[in-house]
């Protein structure tokens, strides 16, 4: 093979590379369309995994674009696992009034609150691993 050929090929292999890497990358982003702050922390294939589970389940996360709490929630879970979750915004009346009428209908008092059809609602910031239980996603332990 000529150094000419050569070095083309590494060339196209550097190009088909960088091409797929972009690819992969604009297909797990999806815009931040929720009123709460978007966290500056990257998500983990678990709490990706994990926002799946939880939709699937029909949970939802109730909590306000100023609180703190929630803010901390969704940094657990990161931009794309966040992008994904079933949040209602309790705290924008006059921007999100159907969000408000859940919060009212799920009879919302502290936030951060999830909820689930079926089972007892969770308040306050949840770990990973007490979400992951909560949802099904890992078995409880047995006591």
């Amino acid at each position: 093979m000529s150094p000419i050929s050569k070095t083309k090929g590494i060339r196209v292999l550097t190009l088909m590379a960088a091409m797929a890497g972009t690819l992969c990358t604009a297909a797990a982003t999806q815009p931040w369309d929720q009123p709460i702050p978007e966290p500056a922390t990257e998500s983990t294939a678990q709490t990706i995994k994990l926002a799946e589970q939880l939709n699937t389940v029909g949970a939802r996360f109730f909590g306000a674009h100023w609180c703190p709490a929630c803010k901390e929630q969704m940094k657990l879970f990161g931009k794309q696992a966040g992008a994904n979750l079933n949040y209602v915004e309790c705290g924008l009346p006059d921007k999100y009034p159907d969000q408000l009428r859940q919060c009212r209908d799920e009879n919302i008092r502290s936030i951060p609150t999830w909820t689930r059809p079926g089972s007892t609602r969770l308040q306050g910031v949840q770990s990973i691993n007490t979400l992951e239980r909560w949802s099904g996603l890992r078995p409880q332990p047995l006591n």
